[in-house]
């Protein structure tokens, strides 16, 4: 990982860490979006809830001067510039520094790769586990890293050959995804793509949805505990619309890995889907 995108990594987790800080002091104080307190809801004293809209205050600064020094930093960037700041609708300072500063596009040799990276892929991958340094050495698996514990002792992530969802978290396995980068374009670039109007929106997301809502292909779905087949015409509308932010994020990450290659001077292949399978994504 070259300085940029650490800094930009850092930066990134920092404004994060500021806003988790002034959404807690917000909750605290009963503020809301507007800056306005609640009617009626009991707060702290005056001099108590100044004191903590002081640091309130002093954390939405900092979130303020961090997307100022990111737009200075994703200036070295050209996907940033030349891409995701030019030519795609809904994507802010913050999305693009997590994306570019969490996905390495050098070891992401195919889009396939960057989608399991990000928790899009349902398929079946091979489950890794966390464990002492000696009893993976002992247990003849594949170590992929070592790392010091919290206890001092080091411990090692190990491949085996027990096969989990691609897309899921496991009981007794390390996550197969980034969780929070997932969450991050799941929920806020999705809605970002679909509250600018983006081309992604009309391109994809309102088509897919719209697919579904008359399809009669069956899917699972939790209906008072249990899973159950429905066909996707009478599944829930929320089960729909994340079907389809998840389809637009896909293109999406489609698009940034060909682009994204490109710039960096990298060969480019296309999907396991379209390779093999000999599948075309169509809006």
């Amino acid at each position: 990982m070259n300085n940029d995108v650490m800094l930009l990594r850092m930066l990134v987790r920092t404004y994060d860490d500021f806003q988790a800080t002034r959404k807690r002091i917000d909750n605290r104080l009963k503020r809301k979006k507007n800056g306005e307190l609640q009617k009626g809801v009991a707060v702290y004293d005056i001099a108590d809830a100044e004191l903590l809209d002081k640091f309130g205050n002093a954390a939405a600064t900092q979130e303020r001067d961090i997307k100022k020094s990111l737009r200075d930093v994703l200036k070295r960037f050209p996907i940033w510039s030349e891409w995701l700041k030019s030519d795609v609708k809904g994507v802010g300072e913050i999305a693009a520094g997590r994306i570019i500063s969490e996905i390495d596009i050098n070891i992401a040799t195919t889009v396939s790769k960057i989608w399991q990276f990000c928790g899009l892929n349902p398929g079946l991958v091979r489950g890794k586990k966390v464990m002492t340094l000696s009893k993976a050495e002992k247990s003849g698996l594949k170590i992929t890293k070592v790392i010091e514990g919290k206890d001092g002792e080091q411990k090692a992530y190990v491949l085996t050959d027990e096969m989990i969802p691609g897309d899921r978290l496991t009981a007794g396995f390390v996550s197969p995804f980034n969780k929070s980068l997932r969450a991050a374009l799941l929920g806020v670039l999705a809605d970002g793509f679909i509250k600018a109007s983006s081309s992604y929106r009309f391109e994809y997301y309102d088509k897919y949805k719209n697919r579904l809502e008359n399809s009669t292909n069956v899917v699972k779905e939790r209906k008072g505990g249990k899973i159950i087949d429905v066909m996707w015409k009478d599944a829930t509308p929320q089960h729909r619309n994340m079907a389809a932010k998840r389809y637009m994020i896909k293109m999406f990450l489609k698009d940034l890995y060909v682009i994204w290659r490109g710039f960096e001077g990298l060969p480019v292949r296309p999907s396991y889907q379209e390779e093999y399978l000999g599948h075309k994504h169509v809006g």
